[in-house]
């Protein structure tokens, strides 16, 4: 081969892999404008604000589920909503890092969520008391063969999870 054929070669190789270049851009930002409508809503917190991530988007997501199934209208539907609403909390206790002190369900589970609600304070949590009422109507479904919820205690037992739930940012519910 010539050098004129070697450099001519060269400008239609470069011309080609220009051609490409341009093309893998506006794809890619063909793409970028696609994916915006699926970015996480973050916010970033100011004095008072909470940050919402994914992770709370999942979080609004288990709690809605929960208060969806308390609006069917049967006492099982209202004592399983208590009580998933309960291990929700509880869950979220346990991402907070606080463990339980019980060592027979610390082998098990970790401790338990008395243990766990023990290690809080009123003067960290408002609505850490309204946490123990519904903690203890939880308790009664569970361990009291018969025990009936009505309608109105089950709807303010979640209200008092819901209201923890917003305080600690787990949730933003309305």
């Amino acid at each position: 081969m010539d050098s004129e054929t070697t450099i001519y070669l060269s400008e239609f190789l470069r011309t080609v892999l220009i051609i490409i270049d341009a093309f893998l851009l506006v794809f890619f930002i063909f793409l970028i404008i696609k994916a915006w409508k699926y970015k996480p809503n973050f916010r970033i917190g100011g004095e008072g604000e909470k940050i919402y991530t994914l992770s709370t988007a999942v979080l609004n997501e288990r709690w809605e589920s929960i208060v969806s199934r308390s609006r069917i209208n049967s006492p099982e539907s209202l004592r399983m909503a208590i009580i998933d609403a309960d291990n929700f909390v509880d869950d979220v206790l346990k991402r907070m890092g606080l463990e339980g002190d019980s060592m027979a369900s610390k082998e098990k589970t970790g401790g338990s969520m008395a243990d766990r609600l023990e290690n809080l304070s009123t003067d960290d949590f408002k609505t850490l008391n309204r946490l123990w009422a519904a903690h203890r109507v939880r308790n009664k479904i569970v361990h009291e063969p018969g025990f009936v919820v009505s309608r109105e205690e089950a709807q303010t037992t979640l209200a008092d999870y819901a209201s923890f739930l917003k305080e600690v940012g787990a949730i933003k519910y309305p």
